[in-house]
C-alpha cells in the first residue's frame, strides 16, 4: 500500500474521511449516552448498572472495529481508483495535481 497522499476529488475533500468524523461522532454520543446512563444508576442497580454498562462497551468496540474495517476497505478501494485514473490518465492526473498545488499555494499565502 503506498504512503502517498492522495485526494479523489479536485476540491480537497474525502467523503471517506468524512464518514469516519461522522461515524466517530456517533460513537463519541454513544459513549456520552453510556456515561449518563451509568450516572443515573443508583447504588441498589450497581450490579445490573455494571452488566448494561458491560454490555453496552462490547457492542461500541464491536462497532469500531467494524467502523475500521469498513474505513479500511473504502481507504483501499479509493487508493486503487486513484491509481488506476493515474495510470490511464497520466496528463489529466499531472494537470490536476499542479492546479491543486497552485491553489493550496495561493490559499495558505493568506
Amino acid at each position: 500500500m503506498a504512503t502517498t497522499s492522495k485526494s479523489t476529488s479536485s476540491n480537497g475533500k474525502n467523503p471517506a474521511i468524512d464518514e469516519i468524523a461522522e461515524r466517530t461522532d456517533r460513537i463519541k454520543k454513544e459513549l456520552a449516552a453510556l456515561g449518563e446512563a451509568l450516572a443515573g444508576a443508583g447504588a441498589v442497580q450497581a450490579g445490573v448498572a455494571r452488566e448494561a454498562a458491560e454490555t453496552r462497551v462490547d457492542e461500541v468496540l464491536r462497532s469500531g472495529e467494524r467502523l475500521v474495517a469498513d474505513m479500511s476497505k473504502q481507504y483501499s478501494n479509493a487508493e486503487q481508483q486513484v491509481s488506476t485514473t493515474v495510470r490511464d490518465r497520466p496528463l489529466q492526473s499531472l494537470g490536476v495535481a499542479v492546479a491543486a498545488g497552485f491553489l493550496a499555494a495561493i490559499l495558505l499565502r493568506r
